[in-house]
């Protein structure tokens, strides 16, 4: 048996209570843990949460308060009160999203992950334990915070605990963190907690039949045994049927407090609906009600609640089940009388949110006040407050025009807390007749982007068309108007072929929202889309480099850049412009790391695995694809979810077996979900894998339906493998029109990347006479170029054309250089076909895949080296890569070990890029 304080006892709970040790045993030599414990109502996860803090010799606690759910950052503050004291040792950053997340300073709205960064960086300070109960009553920018610290704890000594009820709802804010199930006790465990409690003889064979009943739960098993009769103990009565347990206890509870005098359940009612405010103002507004804390006196003795005040709830299900089975003309008596007593300014929200659950009829004075409190939540960060403050503003607003103008507002705010399928459920509860201007326009736009975020079928189909006709509806403000076909183009770019909306529809809409200023990178972008759709290569490419230079400009700000980040790649896609896309992807990514955007690093990072497997430079593309999943692990999205966002066009270069079977099911899901860029790119990356193997045909079939044979576009870059499939399949025809659209599109770009491809493509179709000129021109193009992968081909297809033309040496050379740079890369399907064509000239090669040395850095290893070696703190290191300085000082001690080193200045020497 476990004991620990006073008379509760953990019955059964030797398991579970051996892993809470082996994890505070484990703090205590350094290892950090996390672990949710979860299970029904009862069965015990806050005994187990108090029995690790009796263990634990410095512990953090803070409990969900279901009043406070809608106040963002409220769980949080309470749990770091102590250590903010100690804010002004953060990063500037960091300090600054705390303090005006926790309301201690103005500024601009939170982010959320500066505020988290900020939690880690403070709670992995020492070794302790942090315990978060009632997770499913936290405020969602707490749970979100708390779960990216948990993520991310390594090496600092600090165990996370969670408490979480089972709930049909759950929005899962703590994916990816290790759960516990918290079952109720076996039948002998659960008949021996019987017997402690109960203080007169007890049949067996009753106790046995209670244990089944109950499941063990021991809540229901500690309320049975004080509230049976003697009778019923002795089985010479009925149980109660049916036995309270799971939402049965509620029920029990609710009708115990029918039973108690009037101001008993006032004080009750009064001590829920004030959960988590002042002692001072719970007492003023019970006697507001003619009630006292004497009043609490029978509910104490039924040891339903002990304090006096504030007032501790023997389990949240009775806190629960007291304001749900109160009268509603009892509950807006008490909700008005609190509002009258909390009174200071700290206190508005809570006010306000009072004064919202006291109104029985719509009340504009309620309605604005909330309203404002919503635009005060939101400055906070707190999206998810301000979508529920807006939503309630909006039931309060007698207006119906206004009140449809708050609606859309709330579904606004929603979406931009992440909770899209509620966005769309209040837009569906908008008379949509109401709306007109831009109040229509901001519905259109919301509905567009939430639509597609929550996976809606047809959604990506229909934003470009709802983004167009939110800018009808915006009129003349054109701010609005461009922002809103500035969207269209997005979703066009994702969907693609996919879409329902024409691209020259969207060029048409875009263009007299266009501009020529330099400044102005919007009305660049606009017309770069126009002139590029509606004239492609020939007249297009001009008006693209205007946009990407604006893009480009290191004054740009960092908000400007992230948020047009997509627009500025896929710019540079079309135009071959290697060189300012990968500067894009390096000031995205630290501009990414500073302001704590963790959505948008995790898009800067699938961009940059892109890249780097489009250049064949899969290194790069590596670290790309390793950081990229951390971040989302970081974020909560678990290893299932995760793999949409494997590069398809990578994972093909490393050519696993695994990957071909794949295809079908993904091309499947991204035509259901109509992502045209990602069902492209996976027939791309197809096609690539064929070309390795000598599938030509393959290749040519799946690349002809990608590309638009005379009219190249946005995949011309598809174009230099299909004249390579098309002439080794003996369609020398469709080559030829390929190249020549090739050769319009490389020459409008003009860039080193475009020209060097099409020499490479020439030399293909070229006369044995002239081939060898334009390979040797196309790998003098492409070396010193970040074109490595295109290198490697070209030095392949020169080797393979010079062994046919039994030049045997020269053929040996070129051959050995391709397949010591696909080697480097572990280009596998690549190597393997320069390995066939080198043992053809009787070369004995090994696998050109090299095995993995024990001693190789891990990516987290590598990304903290390179920043060490570049001079960085370890501070600075775990503000760049979203760690605690204890993890970073962990990882860097095994990287010495491993690299064989002592100090940072040796790692400039021993470090390989």
């Amino acid at each position: 048996m476990r004991i620990f304080g006073g008379n509760d006892r953990l019955f059964g709970r030797d398991a579970e209570c051996a892993a809470l040790d082996d994890l505070i045993a484990g703090a205590r030599a350094g290892q950090s843990a996390a672990l949710v414990l979860r299970g029904e109502a009862g069965v015990g996860k806050t005994a187990l949460l108090r029995y690790a803090q009796s263990k634990a010799p410095h512990s953090l606690t803070v409990r969900g308060v279901e009043s406070e759910a809608d106040f963002p950052y409220a769980g949080l503050h309470r749990l770091l009160v102590p250590l903010l004291p100690r804010r002004d040792r953060l990063p500037a950053g960091q300090r600054a999203a705390l303090e005006v997340a926790c309301g201690l300073a103005e500024g601009p709205p939170a982010d959320l992950y500066l505020v988290s960064l900020a939690a880690l960086t403070l709670l992995a300070a020492q070794p302790r334990l942090c315990v978060v109960d009632d997770v499913h009553w936290l405020d969602p920018e707490s749970a979100r915070a708390l779960a990216f610290v948990a993520r991310r704890l390594h090496a600092e000594g600090v165990v996370m605990l969670f408490g979480l009820r089972i709930t049909d709802d759950d929005p899962g804010l703590l994916a990816g963190i290790p759960e516990m199930p918290v079952a109720g006790l076996d039948r002998d465990a659960a008949v021996a907690l019987l017997s402690d409690i109960v203080a007169t003889d007890l049949d067996l064979s009753l106790a046995e039949q209670i244990a089944e009943t109950t499941g063990g739960n021991p809540l229901a098993l500690t309320d049975l045994g004080h509230e049976l009769t003697e009778d019923q103990l002795r089985g010479a009565s009925p149980l109660p049927d049916p036995v309270p347990i799971g939402s049965r206890l509620e029920t029990h509870y609710s009708a115990r407090v029918r039973a108690y005098p009037r101001l008993t359940r006032t004080w009750l009612v009064l001590a829920a609906a004030g959960a988590g405010g002042r002692a001072d103002q719970l007492v003023a507004a019970a006697r507001r009600l003619g009630a006292e804390p004497a009043d609490a006196a029978p509910a104490e003795a039924d040891r339903l609640v002990a304090g006096s005040p504030p007032v501790d709830f023997r389990h949240p299900l009775v806190r629960s089940a007291v304001y749900g089975d109160a009268d509603p003309a009892d509950r807006r008596a008490v909700h008005a009388a609190l509002a009258e007593a909390t009174t200071e300014p700290a206190d508005a929200d809570r006010r306000a949110w009072h004064l919202a659950a006291a109104a029985a009829a719509p009340d504009e004075s309620v309605a604005a006040e909330l309203e404002n409190r919503a635009d005060r939540a939101g400055a906070r960060g707190g999206h998810t407050a301000r979508a529920t403050f807006l939503a309630r503003a909006a039931e309060l607003t007698p207006d119906a025009v206004d009140r449809a103008g708050r609606q859309v507002r709330a579904a606004t705010a929603a979406m931009g807390a992440g909770a899209h399928s509620r966005a769309l459920l209040l837009l569906d509860t908008v008379e949509g007749s109401l709306l007109t201007g831009a109040g229509r326009g901001e519905a259109l736009l919301t509905r567009a982007t939430a639509s597609v975020n929550a996976g809606v079928p047809h959604g990506l189909r229909d934003a470009s068309a709802m983004s167009l006709a939110a800018a009808d509806a915006f009129g003349t403000d054109r701010e609005r108007a461009r922002l809103a076909v500035i969207k269209a183009i997005e979703h066009a770019t994702t969907a693609e072929h996919l879409g329902g909306t024409s691209p020259l529809d969207i060029a048409a809409a875009a263009r007299p929202l266009a501009g020529t200023d330099p400044a102005d990178v919007d009305g660049l972008l606009l017309a770069g889309y126009a002139e590029f759709v509606t004239h492609g290569y020939a007249g297009g490419v001009p008006a693209l480099r205007r946009a990407i230079t604006a893009l480009a400009d290191p004054a740009l700000p960092d908000e400007v850049l992230l948020a047009r980040f997509i627009l500025g790649i896929n710019f540079c896609n079309m135009t071959w412009d290697e060189v300012t896309k990968q500067s894009l992807i390096e000031r995205a990514e630290a501009a990414a790391r500073r302001t704590g955007a963790l959505h948008a690093l995790d898009i800067v990072h699938f961009i940059g695995a892109m890249t780097g497997a489009v250049l064949g430079r899969l290194t790069e593309a590596d670290r790309h694809d390793a950081a990229g999943q951390r971040v989302r692990r970081a974020i909560g999205i678990t290893t299932e979810q995760e793999q949409i966002w494997r590069h398809p066009e990578l994972v093909s270069w490393r050519a696993p077996a695994d990957f071909r079977p794949t295809v079908p099911h993904a091309l499947q899901v991204f035509e259901m979900l109509h992502m045209g860029g990602m069902h492209a790119v996976t027939r791309l990356a197809l096609a690539i894998l064929d070309n390795a193997v000598g599938d030509y045909a393959a290749a040519r079939d799946g690349l002809l339906g990608i590309v638009d044979l005379g009219r190249p576009l946005r995949y011309a870059w598809a174009l230099p493998d299909l004249v390579e499939a098309a002439l080794r399949s003996g369609d020398r025809q469709t080559a030829k029109l390929a190249y020549a659209d090739l050769d319009l599109a490389a020459r409008a770009s003009d860039t080193p990347r475009a020209l060097a491809l099409l020499e490479r493509s020439r030399a293909l179709l070229a006369s044995p006479e002239q081939a060898e000129v334009h390979y040797r021109a196309a790998i003098e193009q492409f070396t010193g170029t970040p074109s490595h992968g295109d290198l490697a081909r070209a030095r392949l297809l020169y080797g393979e054309w010079l062994r046919r033309r039994r030049r045997r040496r020269d053929a040996r050379t070129e051959l050995a250089a391709a397949l010591e740079m696909f080697t480097e890369v572990r280009a596998n399907a690549f190597a393997e076909r320069t390995e066939r064509e080198l043992a053809a000239l009787g070369e004995t090669v090994r696998s050109g895949v090299p095995e993995t040395d024990d001693a190789a850095l891990t990516p987290q290893e590598a990304s903290v080296a390179r920043l060490a070696r570049a001079g960085a703190t370890n501070a600075e290191i775990a503000a760049n890569l979203f760690l605690s300085a204890s993890t970073v000082d962990y990882h860097l001690r095994k990287v010495f070990r491993k690299l064989g080193v002592t100090s940072r200045r040796q790692l400039r020497d021993a470090l390989r890029e």
